[in-house]
């Protein structure tokens, strides 16, 4: 999971934990502020949790003020987070991430005409072909054209390449060339 993902994991916990502790008794703020704070403290400490010690520790601190709707906070949090997690370019980049991450390789942006079919990270070659891959996502973070990636490396590989492709929920894949050996793709918004 990257950050924005265990932020949002660890929030929705936080939340569902305080929910099921109002169903037994009526909780005053500064009661709903501590139990929100005794389930963070262990996240803060967790080798598990590295990644988001920092925003963790600072929504601790948060919850730890006087007078302050910590629950309140929290689900304004969550719901940043869930917007952030659900927009097209958030999606592209957790699946170059999953490819990456699977393929045990690093993804190239480049222009058709200026990939480096050399420049392999492990045992194949990932390439984002786009010439302005911005361009691609409007400021909301949808995508408003189609962009290609280009597979090079076996075909076991390829087949996983692939794979991992077809079960991405956001996106449509069509082929746009296939041998042996390579695989692009085109990918369009859902």
């Amino acid at each position: 999971m990257n950050q924005s993902e265990l932020l949002l994991d660890v929030s929705t916990h936080a939340l569902l934990h305080l929910e099921f502790k109002k169903l037994d008794k009526r909780l005053s703020l500064a009661e709903k502020n501590n139990i929100l704070v005794q389930y963070l403290k262990p996240i803060v400490k967790s080798h598990q949790y590295r990644l988001v010690k920092k925003t963790t520790k600072s929504w601790l601190q948060m919850g730890r003020k006087l007078n302050t709707d910590f629950e309140a906070t929290l689900n304004q949090e969550r719901e940043r987070l869930q917007q952030m997690s659900s927009t097209d370019l958030y999606q592209f980049i957790a699946l170059i991430q999953e490819i990456e991450t699977e393929l045990d390789t690093k993804a190239q942006y480049s222009l058709a005409h200026a990939i480096d079919l050399n420049a392999r990270y492990g045992k194949v070659l990932v390439c984002v072909v786009d010439e302005d891959l911005t361009s691609s996502f409007d400021e909301d973070g949808l995508m408003t054209k189609a962009t290609q990636i280009l597979f090079i490396g076996d075909e076991k590989l390829k087949d996983q390449f692939s794979s991992i492709v077809d079960k991405s929920t956001g996106f449509q894949s069509v082929i746009a060339y296939e041998d042996e050996n390579h695989l692009r793709i085109e990918l369009f918004r859902l």
